[in-house]
């Protein structure tokens, strides 16, 4: 595919051609947190897993029971991000939140960050300390601080400009992880896709307030803990990635309504522009939970404290699948596919 003739299935227009593409070569859309990717995990963990007392190896974080009180959870992400510095935030800001929140919502308590860095030769300094303090104001504010790293400089081209891996470990007294069945509602923190739709507004100069969700979850997550039987971060693919990965998990199905799905008007207004679902879109400071329906109205209005965008959008059936009901009828919320945003996070 030319530049004279880009991708119409890719938003920024300079996606390679699956078509053009070997079989045995790996696709951008495998890194999108659609359905490709999740098959493409799958085929590496098949090959990586052994015996192992590790638990939730295909999960947010991974839990290690100790012969102690707690449990060890320990977790890692690759961050590249397309514009490197966009309102609200950078990639350092969404690096240390993602690996922090990766912990939180699997109920652990962090106590300490990885950090490495792999920087293009001629990347400017005054970039990569400004990137830095953002990762250094996120330590201070959660009390979790960088313990150790590594950092190498490849040749001009060899990588673009800076990839971040954060690493994370942290410990939890009770791991967030109980089965949800019937009757439970599915709960998300604030307003959806945000993250996204900022990011796709500084790429295509749109003028928005737009400013990213990326924030940590900590506290939040602490104010619902007790109640929440499942909880995960809506990142890559967005929230119909991860409750299609819940419900595939769990072998349930989900039943959403969409008047209560909370979208901010200037996200859905890009997302139209653009021909997007903002369902599909990543956040970078929310969360989707299920609990007990009884406990689901005290859940939502202590994360209201936080966003009073937080909402109960939906509950849990017996089948399998997620189901969008609208007003002109259901549809199957299907996990994305294809390449939709890449270099979202």
């Amino acid at each position: 595919m030319t530049k004279d003739h880009p991708r119409k299935d890719c938003v920024t227009g300079h996606c390679p051609s699956p078509a053009s593409e070997p079989g045995d070569c790996v696709r951008l859309s495998e890194g999108g947190g659609g359905a490709e990717m999740h098959a493409l995990l799958a085929e590496l963990l098949a090959r990586l897993r052994t015996s192992s007392e590790w638990e939730h190896q295909d999960n947010d974080a991974a839990v290690l029971r100790t012969r102690s009180r707690d449990a060890l959870v320990f977790t890692t992400d690759s961050y590249v991000v397309t514009p490197l510095f966009f309102p609200g935030g950078d990639i350092g800001k969404i690096a240390m939140c993602g690996t922090i929140n990766d912990l939180a919502v699997m109920g652990a308590r962090p106590f300490g960050i990885a950090l490495s860095l792999i920087i293009e030769e001629g990347f400017p300094k005054r970039d990569l300390f400004t990137i830095l303090d953002s990762i250094k104001s996120v330590s201070e504010a959660t009390g979790v601080p960088v313990v150790t790293g590594d950092t190498k400089v490849m040749e001009r081209g060899a990588i673009d400009r800076i990839v971040i891996t954060t690493s994370g470990v942290g410990s939890a007294a009770q791991p967030i992880d109980a089965p949800p069945v019937p009757g439970d509602a599915v709960i998300v923190s604030g307003t959806l896709g945000d993250h996204g739709a900022t990011l796709l507004a500084k790429r295509f100069a749109f003028q928005t307030t737009l400013q990213t969700d990326s924030k940590p979850l900590l506290e939040e997550i602490r104010a619902v803990q007790q109640f929440v039987k499942q909880a995960k971060d809506i990142t890559r693919g967005g929230l119909a990635a991860v409750l299609n990965e819940l419900a595939e998990q769990h072998r349930i199905s989900m039943v959403l309504e969409e008047d209560s799905l909370p979208v901010a008007q200037e996200t859905r207004a890009v997302t139209n522009l653009l021909g997007l679902d903002p369902l599909m879109l990543a956040c970078e400071g929310r969360f989707v939970c299920i609990t007990a329906r009884e406990d689901a109205a005290k859940v939502v209005r202590a994360l209201q404290q936080f966003n009073e965008r937080a909402a109960i959008i939906g509950r849990v059936q017996d089948g399998q699948g997620v189901t969008l009901k609208t007003r002109f009828g259901a549809r199957p919320l299907q996990p994305p596919s294809g390449v939709l945003v890449p270099r979202i996070c």
